[in-house]
């Protein structure tokens, strides 16, 4: 396969890219300087060495801004720790911080599609579980709001995690079903705001401000 080709199939793996903009994409880059190609993959090396994933919330920053393996969100003292905002990627909480929001985040990386048997191999089912079993074990947790994107897979990933979350949100251990595992906590979606099949990381400030206003 020739480097025009290979770089192409490779633009095509990124999400909403399919072969016509792949082929721009490559065009573009070939009728550049080659220092712009250069600056561009030394960009994409540093992409790899210079970022890290929060060990909390699973989102990614740029190294020198962490607290102890933490990003600058997870590891601020004047964050509110009682409520944890489930999102699909890391684009939604960009957004969501400019509504307003100051409690923590958790990323689950995507959402369950309708036909799946295995829901774990498209989110991080099994590390949010985790998390809020710790969180509300600490007696700290309030509030799990599922921030999800108003489209049919989201609901449908948004149904899963609200049954997976019920046992624990009632103080029960998940596994045993009736021994006290921790404090109970609300478990809230994000209300009127957003129009059907919208996604948060283009949802404008205001309107994310108004779902989690109407949040139930």
């Amino acid at each position: 396969m020739n480097p025009i080709e290979r770089l192409t199939d490779l633009f095509k793996e990124f999400p909403g890219i399919g072969p016509r903009q792949a082929r721009r994409f490559v065009q573009f880059l070939l009728s550049q300087q080659p220092g712009f190609r250069g600056d561009l993959s030394e960009a994409i090396k540093h992409l790899g060495t210079e970022t890290a994933q929060c060990k909390s919330c699973l989102r990614w920053y740029a190294k020198g801004s962490e607290h102890n393996g933490l990003c600058s969100i997870c590891g601020s003292s004047s964050r509110d720790k009682s409520i944890l905002f489930l999102v699909e990627k890391d684009a939604d909480i960009e957004n969501i911080e400019q509504s307003g929001f100051r409690g923590l985040y958790f990323v689950l990386g995507g959402t369950i599609p309708l036909a799946s048997e295995a829901p774990e191999k498209h989110v991080r089912l099994r590390e949010m579980l985790k998390r809020v079993e710790a969180d509300a074990a600490k007696l700290q947790l309030t509030e799990v709001i599922v921030g999800l994107s108003a489209t049919t897979e989201g609901d449908h990933t948004r149904l899963i995690i609200q049954e997976k979350l019920r046992p624990i949100s009632e103080g029960l251990n998940p596994v045993k079903g009736s021994e006290p595992h921790g404090a109970s906590f609300k478990i809230s979606s994000l209300g009127r705001g957003l129009s059907t099949g919208s996604e948060l990381e283009y949802a404008d400030p205001d309107t994310i401000a108004s779902a989690l206003s109407s949040r139930q």
